[in-house]
C-alpha cells in the first residue's frame, strides 16, 4: 500500500511538471539564475550538513503547495514535498530519490525561515549547486541556491627564517630590541587555509598571503614580523596555525625562540654609606635579566680597575661580583661604574655608575687672589689672600693666622675676614709676615703652608730709633746714628734738618754726614746754647720720601735733682729708706746714701763711756757729723742696719751723674730704741774704717789700737769715734765726690722738670704759618722743614 502511494505521488508529480512550461519544471535560465543568490556551505567529508530554505510564504493568505529540492542541472527532483491537497504541512508528503544521496537526505520543515534539508554523511560526490523550489497557491514561484563544498586539508607549515632559511627547529637568535621576521607557509586546501601565528592562544598575526611558486599548486604564506623584540618574549613558543573555514581543528607548527636578552638590572651595593679616605670598603655589584649570564667589568672613572680582585657568580641570567677598594681624596666625585654585557649580544650592555663621595680632611693652600702680584705691592695698598680648600664635606671653619697669631675680623683694623678670603686694607709695616690659614672639618683640619707678605715702602725709622734724647755738654762731640728701613734698599738717601727751640728751622752747623746703606751717621758738636734744639733725620728710597723723620732731641748735660719724698720704713731688722728719683739731667745717675750720728741733745759725740768733740765739717758748719755708713745704689732705695741706741741719725741720699752731684734728701733725727741686727750689706761701716779712710795717720790708728788694749769697751768706742772724726775731716778736705759706677745708664725716673715741647696745629690765616716737624717735607724742596710753634710749658 506504501509502495502504491509514492507511484501515485510520483505519478501526479511528472504530471504537473509535465503541465509547467519545460523552463520551470527543469533548469531556470542562466539570466534568471544568476539572479539568485547562492549561500555557500562547506562540510567536511562525513559530516553531517543542512541545507537552508525559506518556506514562508508572501502573504498570510497564501499556503505552500509544494517544495522540491534540485542538484545541479538534474531534472528530476532529489527531495519533494507535496502538500497541494491543502494540508497542514506536517501531514505533507514527503518523496526523494531512490539512490544513495536521496536515502541520505531528509527536509525539516519546521518554522519556514528554519526549513532544513539535511544531508548525512556527506560525501566528495555530494558536492554541487542544490536548489530549493516553493511553490504556493497564490504567489509566484521561488528558488534558493545552495553550494554544498567539501574541505580540503592544507599540507603541514613550513616555518622561513628572514635570509629564507627553512626552520627546523629553535627559531632565532633575536635580539631584544631588534626586529624578527619568520615566513610560515602552506599549500593546498579547500577552501582556501587561513595561515595565522599565534603566541599564548594570543593571535599576532592573521594577515595572509598568496603566491604562485613554479607550478599550477597555489601556496598560502603569512609572513610575520615584529618590529621590535620585547622581553616577553624570551622563553616563548610561536605558533603557525593553517585552517580551512570549516576545519575544527588547525593544522599548528611550533616554534621555540632563541632570544638574546640584554642586562635588566645593574645594582651596586656599597659596604659603607660613608667612605673615609684610605679605608678599605667593600663594593658588590649584581645583574639580572641578561640571556646569556652577563659579564660585569668595574670601572673608576676612566680606569678598569679589579681584574685580579674581581670574583662573579653566575647564574642562568644574573651575575654577581665582588670588589675590595682603598680610595684617597682625588677619587672624590669620581664615577664608580658596574658595566654588565651579554657577550653574544652586540651592544647588549647596561651599566649603572655611583658617584663616589670620600670623606677626608682639608687640604689647604693660601695664595694671593687674582689680580695682586706680590713683586708690585706697596705699603697702603690693599690686598687679599685666598684660601683654596679642598675638603669634603665641606669646612666648618676657616682661621687665617699672622706670625702664628690668630686673626678676627676687625674693620677699624682694617682685617676684613668673609668665607675663605682675607682682605688688608691700608697695608702698613705691621702687615708684613707670615700668613696661613687653617680649614677644618668632621674628619679633621689642616694648615696651610705659610705665605710670606712684603711690600715695598717708603724708610721709617728703625724700631727704638723713632725719637731720641741726647744730653750733651758745649764743645763735645757726638755721633748721631740714624737707621732706617725701606724696601727697596738700594739708593737710600738722607738729609738732615735742624730746628732750634724758638721753632725756627735753620741749616746744620758744625756737623760731619757719613751715609752707609740704611744708616746716616751725622757728628754734632754743640758749642753755643742755639745749638741745642731738635735734629730730624729724612730718608728717601724709589717709593717716596721718609714722612715722619727720625727725631734726635739735644739738650744740654747738667747734675742731678736731688732725689724727693724720701721716707723711712721700719721693719723687724733692720731700716728701710725709699725715695723717688728726681730729674737726672740728661744724664745716668745713680744714687748715694750716707748716714752720720750725733749723740742725743749734746754737741759732742759720745760712744761708751767717753766723749769725743764733734769736728767741724768740710763745709764749715760746727756740729755736723762725719759719714759713718756709706751705701751705693741705680735706684734710691737703701736698707740701714747695725745702728746703735742712743744716737740721733741723719741720712743723707745724694743724686750723682757725669756732672755732678746733687744736693741731699735729707732724714734727720733717727734714733732706735734698741740695735739693729748685722746683716749682708754693700754699704761701709766700722770694720770698714781702714779703707773708707785711706789717708788716716799712723797716729790716729795708734790710738785707737791702744784705747782697744784698755779692755774698756766705752774707751774703744771713745777711741774710735775720735778717729773717725779726725779722719773725716781730712779726708772731706782733700778728696772729691765719690762717683757712681759707670754701668749706671738707665734713668729710673722721669725728671718732673724737664721741658717738653708741646705741638700745636696752626691755622693757615694765622700770621704765623708754622707745621709740625713730623709733617713730611715739600718734595720740592726736601732740605726745608716746615715750621711748627712750639708751647714750651713745665709740667
Amino acid at each position: 500500500m506504501h509502495c502504491a502511494s509514492k507511484y501515485v505521488f510520483f505519478t501526479s508529480l511528472l504530471m504537473v511538471l509535465r503541465t509547467r512550461p519545460m523552463d520551470v519544471a527543469a533548469e531556470e535560465p542562466p539570466e534568471f539564475q544568476s539572479k539568485v543568490p547562492v549561500r555557500l556551505i562547506w562540510a567536511m567529508e562525513g559530516d553531517n550538513v543542512e541545507l537552508p530554505c525559506d518556506i514562508t510564504p508572501p502573504t498570510s493568505e497564501d499556503s505552500i503547495n509544494m517544495v522540491l529540492w534540485f542538484k545541479d542541472s538534474v531534472g528530476i527532483p532529489l527531495y519533494s514535498l507535496d502538500a497541494r491537497n491543502g494540508v497542514n504541512l506536517s501531514a505533507a508528503v514527503h518523496w526523494a530519490v531512490s539512490d544513495d544521496l536521496g536515502s541520505r537526505t531528509y527536509f525539516q520543515v519546521g518554522d519556514g525561515h528554519q526549513a532544513r534539508l539535511k544531508v548525512t554523511g556527506v560525501k566528495l560526490k555530494d558536492q554541487g549547486i542544490f536548489r530549493c523550489r516553493v511553490d504556493f497557491m497564490n504567489s509566484p514561484t521561488r528558488n534558493f541556491h545552495v553550494n554544498l563544498t567539501l574541505v580540503e586539508q592544507p599540507t603541514r607549515p613550513v616555518i622561513y627564517d628572514a635570509q629564507g632559511r627553512e626552520v627546523t627547529g629553535v627559531g632565532g637568535p633575536f635580539l631584544e630590541g631588534y626586529n624578527l621576521a619568520l615566513t610560515c607557509q602552506v599549500s593546498g586546501g579547500r577552501p582556501r587555509p587561513i595561515v595565522t601565528w599565534w603566541r599564548d592562544n594570543e593571535m599576532l598575526d592573521g594577515v595572509v598571503d598568496t603566491s604562485p611558486i613554479g607550478s599550477s599548486s597555489r601556496f598560502t604564506v603569512n609572513h610575520l614580523f615584529i618590529d621590535r623584540v620585547i622581553r616577553s618574549l624570551w622563553g616563548t613558543k610561536l605558533e603557525c596555525r593553517a585552517q580551512s573555514e570549516p576545519m575544527e581543528k588547525p593544522i599548528v607548527r611550533e616554534v621555540p625562540l632563541d632570544i638574546y636578552l640584554k642586562p635588566a638590572i645593574v645594582k651596586i651595593m656599597l659596604s659603607e654609606d660613608q667612605i673615609f679616605a684610605g679605608r678599605p670598603i667593600a663594593a658588590r655589584c649584581e645583574t639580572w635579566g641578561s640571556s646569556p649570564a652577563a659579564r660585569i667589568i668595574w670601572r673608576l672613572g676612566e680606569q678598569v680597575i679589579g681584574d685580579s680582585n674581581v670574583s662573579s657568580t653566575q647564574r642562568t641570567n644574573s651575575t654577581v661580583s665582588k670588589l675590595t677598594l682603598v680610595l684617597n681624596k682625588d677619587d672624590d666625585g669620581k664615577e664608580l661604574i658596574c658595566r654588565a654585557e651579554n657577550p653574544r649580544f652586540p651592544g647588549g650592555v647596561l651599566e649603572e655608575a655611583k658617584i663616589l663621595h670620600i670623606a677626608y680632611a682639608p687640604v689647604v693652600v693660601a695664595h694671593l687672589a687674582s689680580g695682586y702680584f706680590l713683586d708690585t705691592l706697596r705699603e697702603g695698598d690693599d690686598l687679599k689672600l685666598v684660601c683654596d680648600v679642598q675638603s669634603n664635606p665641606p669646612p666648618s671653619r676657616v682661621i687665617w693666622y699672622h706670625n702664628n697669631r690668630r686673626l678676627e675680623h676687625d674693620v677699624s683694623a682694617g682685617i676684613l675676614l668673609a668665607s675663605n678670603s682675607l682682605t688688608l686694607r691700608v697695608l702698613t709695616l705691621a702687615h708684613v709676615g707670615e700668613y696661613s690659614c687653617m680649614a677644618a672639618n668632621a674628619v679633621g683640619e689642616t694648615h696651610s703652608s705659610s705665605l710670606f707678605i712684603h711690600m715695598k715702602y717708603v724708610p721709617r725709622c728703625r724700631k727704638g730709633n723713632e725719637r731720641n734724647e741726647i744730653t750733651v755738654a758745649r764743645h763735645e762731640s757726638i755721633l748721631l746714628r740714624c737707621e732706617v728701613e725701606a724696601l727697596p734698599e738700594d739708593d737710600v738717601r738722607f738729609s738732615w734738618t735742624y730746628n732750634a727751640t724758638i721753632g725756627d728751622v735753620l741749616p746744620i752747623l758744625n756737623s760731619r754726614i757719613e751715609n752707609k746703606g740704611l744708616m746716616s751717621v751725622l757728628e754734632y758738636t754743640p758749642v753755643a746754647d742755639t745749638d741745642y734744639g731738635t735734629l730730624a733725620c729724612w730718608a728717601m728710597n724709589s717709593i717716596g720720601r721718609q714722612r715722619t723723620p727720625c727725631i734726635f732731641n739735644i739738650v744740654p748735660a747738667k747734675p742731678p735733682q736731688p732725689p724727693l719724698d724720701c721716707s723711712l720704713h721700719n721693719e723687724s731688722s733692720l731700716l728701710e729708706v725709699n725715695c723717688i728719683p728726681g730729674s737726672d739731667g740728661g744724664l745716668p745717675q745713680h744714687f748715694l746714701l750716707e748716714v752720720r750720728g750725733s749723740l742725743r741733745n749734746s754737741g759732742v759725740s759720745q760712744i761708751g763711756p767717753h766723749t769725743l768733740q764733734t769736728p767741724q765739717s768740710d763745709q764749715g758748719t760746727v756740729g755736723e757729723s762725719p759719714s759713718i755708713y756709706q751705701d751705693m745704689n741705680q735706684t734710691p732705695n737703701f736698707q740701714l742696719h747695725d745702728l746703735e741706741p742712743g744716737y740721733d741719725y741723719t741720712v743723707y741720699v745724694y743724686a750723682i751723674n757725669g756732672h755732678g752731684r746733687s744736693e741731699p734728701a735729707l732724714l734727720e733725727h733717727i734714733t732706735v730704741a734698741e740695735p739693729i741686727g748685722r746683716l749682708e750689706r754693700s754699704g761701709i761701716f766700722l770694720e770698714d774704717l781702714k779703707k773708707a779712710l785711706p789717708q788716716a795717720s799712723s797716729e790716729n790708728m795708734i790710738i785707737a789700737i791702744a784705747l782697744t788694749g784698755t779692755g774698756a769697751a766705752a774707751l774703744v768706742l771713745v777711741g774710735i769715734g775720735v778717729v773717725i772724726g779726725l779722719a773725716i775731716c781730712r779726708k772731706r778736705s782733700n778728696t772729691t765726690v765719690v762717683e757712681g759706677p759707670d754701668d749706671f745708664t738707665t734713668p729710673t725716673y722721669v725728671p718732673a722738670q724737664r721741658i717738653e715741647p708741646r705741638v700745636r696745629y696752626s691755622n693757615e690765616n694765622r700770621r704765623s704759618q708754622r707745621a709740625s716737624l713730623y709733617v713730611e717735607e715739600n718734595r720740592n724742596e726736601p732740605d726745608l722743614l716746615q715750621r711748627v710753634e712750639l708751647d714750651l710749658q713745665q709740667d
